[in-house]
């Protein structure tokens, strides 16, 4: 009974080893760096979609997506509608 107990907390901790060392394999090796660099050019990339030249950045609920499918944002749009903004 004990042997059984011994050999299962030890095939966890080996399990435990390997994915330790996954990880830290992944945070040096090149396909660790190519997945931090896509991460960071997809954040960037969603940030510049959500700033205006004019009005700065905008929330991505308060844009107005119009019907060719671009998004504008709202002082932009309301100034394009009414002329003014109000």
């Amino acid at each position: 009974m004990n042997a059984i107990i011994i050999e299962s907390v030890l095939f966890i901790a080996l399990l435990a080893v390997v994915g330790a060392l996954f990880v830290t394999a992944l945070g040096i090796t090149p396909l660790g760096r190519r997945l931090r660099q896509s991460s960071n050019r997809k954040r960037i990339d969603k940030q510049a979609e959500l700033t205006c030249p004019i009005h700065g950045l905008q929330q991505e609920e308060d844009l107005v997506r119009l019907p060719t499918g671009e998004s504008l944002c709202p002082h932009c749009y309301q100034e394009a509608v009414h002329g003014h903004i109000a």
